[in-house]
């Protein structure tokens, strides 16, 4: 008997086990998980409803809000590929995105709904355009909330395998146009497993989403928090003043963040911080904080960067294994007051020889174009 590696099993067993537990905080909703995952059923009765099948894509261009969180277990688990665009891109970029995945709807949070709707003639790809709320009388447009309503409260369930197509996930185009990274269900599986065992989360951690859900599926934390019964605090706009607020009041005790997020925390002035209490592990990745940022977010904001700060796995590169980079090697200090990097370069001769380059596998080359048909659409698997 073969069992797929799919992320969809942690659904599964936090439903059993901590059905009657809170799963989801978004504002002023409380969620436990069954009545979350009951929530994610209806939306995916109502996809395929609207015709979604097994290898479809649907879109999204949301925050971090319960809808969008929601996402990452309705659509994968009815077979289709869930594509989480970056809200800050460019109208533009949302055509190219949408229409360059192939996606067949598009969900879009209120407050990109304009943007949306300026471009949407463009979009002559999307059968269906979802305001991920009340659609307030739109033309052409589905209102989310209306159709969970009406759904029914269980969908046809497919067979999904493990190396089925989980997600798309795109880069946002800095040095040419976006390029869509293709992850699987084994993928994300791997992923969340490996942090696990890097990070030792349980039941009872609370988790503040101060990093986009967009960005690499949220380092997979949209699965990680879930597979251990914890708690996701949804928190779609990050303010230094609302991020110590909801550690004091839904006493969070994980968060992960970019280095610009923790700059702006690090740099909290004291009544923007108010009082801490210490204990917080915060996660980073992308381009290395700076020693002071790290040594401002354990004296100033009262987290916990010393122990817990590291580098997760980066779902596009190489063997994950030779990824996990302890944040401290490059705080190490010489006798004259400077860096010493020795112990980061003994551990950058490690990976060589584990057989990780140090670049990316695909760097200098378009992984898309060896992707897509003649009109530029990313084949399905």
């Amino acid at each position: 008997m073969e069992t797929p590696l799919t992320p969809l099993e942690f659904a599964r067993r936090a439903r059993k086990l901590y059905g009657d537990r809170e799963a989801v905080v978004d504002g002023d909703v409380r969620l436990s998980y069954e009545e979350f995952f009951s929530g994610c059923d209806r939306w995916s009765s109502a996809l395929q409803a609207m015709g979604v099948g097994q290898g479809d894509r649907v879109a999204y261009i949301a925050p971090n809000t319960r809808e969008q969180l929601e996402s990452f277990y309705a659509v994968p688990q009815i077979g289709a590929v869930l594509v989480p665009i970056n809200y800050r891109l460019t109208a533009e970029d949302f055509v190219y995105i949408t229409s360059h995945s192939g996606a067949k709807v598009l969900c879009v949070h209120p407050d990109y709904v304009e943007a949306v709707e300026g471009v949407r003639d463009q979009l002559r790809g999307v059968e269906q355009f979802v305001v991920l709320g009340d659609a307030g009388g739109r033309k052409g447009w589905r209102g989310h909330d209306a159709e969970v309503a009406r759904a029914k409260p269980f969908f046809k369930r497919v067979d999904v395998k493990e190396d089925d197509l989980l997600s798309l996930n795109y880069t946002s185009g800095t040095t040419a146009k976006p390029k869509g990274v293709m992850i699987t269900h084994r993928n994300a599986w791997m992923n969340v497993m490996d942090t696990l065992v890097h990070f030792h989360l349980t039941v009872d951690d609370r988790y503040l989403w101060t990093l986009p859900m967009f960005h690499a599926n949220g380092w997979t934390f949209v699965w990680i928090i879930t597979a251990v019964g914890g708690k996701h605090i949804c928190l779609p706009k990050v303010e230094p003043a609302r991020v110590f607020d909801l550690i004091r009041k839904e006493n969070v005790g994980w968060l992960c963040a970019a280095p610009t997020v923790l700059i702006s925390l690090a740099g909290a002035s004291k009544d923007v911080r108010g009082e801490v209490t210490g204990g917080v592990h915060v996660v980073t990745a992308g381009a290395p904080p700076a020693a002071a940022t790290i040594e401002r977010m354990g004296g100033n904001a009262g987290l916990r960067p010393d122990r817990d700060v590291a580098l997760p796995h980066d779902l596009r590169a190489a063997p994950r294994a030779c990824l996990q980079v302890d944040i401290r090697a490059r705080r190490d200090q010489g006798p004259d007051g400077r860096r010493d990097d020795r112990r980061l370069r003994a551990a950058c001769g490690r990976r060589r020889r584990q057989g990780c380059s140090g670049r990316r596998p695909d760097a200098g080359r378009d992984r898309g174009s060896r992707q897509r048909d003649h009109e530029g659409v990313l084949q399905r698997p």
